[in-house]
């Protein structure tokens, strides 16, 4: 029987849109997996040990080397080809290893040559070599949407049949439990505030949103709260100095407080110049929050 293994990095990382797809694909992919008999493959889902694994039926969990956060990198791209042994490696999220032979790679989006303005310069030359090496020996690449897929097949040395759309969904929020403090712990009251949930990439158009807001009515007594993390490893430098005294930065924050957000907001504003997909628009229908989107 051969062996399929699975790039487990993303269980060692913050989840963000793209750490959320993985997880998603594989508790869904394991499902589909325990209901094969007899099983075609053998799935082992590698990962840097110390890192939880998640419970699953048919994937087995194995613990490749260790990996801090800060050399999660080169787990990637060196302790993981060596245990893949040349077999077939999926990843379903973010980069990939170089050496691997044999590979199903996940690219969410072409934003790296679209708009490379909004990437700090070792992370954008590197993606941009990586993208480029995995589209010409990648078996196959897998993507979130159809407008992805056409800027990846304009963008990379990719032919049409060996790029697959897997769209994302938002069902993963629907088993849990809003946290009924968030308000209260953020100031906030229901309806009374625009939520964003948005890494500090420059192509979320943040700067942009927060100029519009500082021209409302103080009197409409709303606030803006931004939800996300930042990373100047790989976007390029941003400045909160425009914020006027409506505007919450929250950093990232778990799903339960999420939640909380979305069913409270009175609106989400998706604004970005750019996006792969656009869960978060996705999440917040999902709750029943309305959504104010750019084209």
């Amino acid at each position: 029987m051969t062996t399929v293994y699975v790039n487990g990095k993303f269980l060692a990382q913050r989840i963000t849109g793209v750490q959320r797809s993985a997880w998603q694909w594989l508790l869904a992919l394991d499902e589909l997996l325990a209901e094969e008999e007899p099983p075609n493959e053998s799935w082992v889902l590698l990962h840097p040990a110390g890192v939880v694994c998640p419970a699953l039926r048919a994937i087995r969990c194995l613990a490749v080397g260790r990996a801090r956060p800060r050399s999660l990198h080169w787990w990637e791209q060196w302790s993981l080809p060596i245990a893949a042994r040349g077999e077939l490696l999926v990843t379903l999220s973010g980069s990939a290893p170089w050496l691997a032979r044999a590979q199903v790679v996940t690219m969410h989006d072409a934003a790296v040559f679209d708009h490379p303005q909004a990437y700090a310069p070792t992370f954008r030359w590197w993606y941009r070599h990586l993208f480029r090496h995995l589209a010409r020996r990648a078996r196959r690449v897998l993507t979130v949407s159809a407008f992805s897929r056409q800027r990846l097949l304009a963008t990379l040395p990719l032919a049409e049949h060996r790029v697959a759309v897997v769209p994302n969904g938002s069902d993963h929020l629907a088993g849990v439990r809003a946290d009924p403090q968030t308000l209260a712990r953020r100031g906030l009251q229901p309806g009374r505030f625009v939520l964003v949930v948005a890494s500090a990439n420059p192509t979320k158009n943040l700067s942009r949103l927060v100029e519009a807001f500082g021209r409302l009515p103080a009197e409409l007594g709303l606030a803006l709260v931004i939800v996300g993390g930042s990373d100047d490893k790989v976007f390029a430098t941003h400045s909160s100095a425009g914020d006027g005294h409506a505007v919450r930065r929250t950093g990232p924050l778990d799903d339960a407080e999420l939640k909380a957000l979305y069913g409270a907001a009175l609106l989400l504003a998706v604004h970005s110049i750019y996006e792969g997909f656009g869960l978060t628009g996705m999440e917040a229908m999902d709750c029943g929050c309305p959504v104010l989107a750019a084209r």
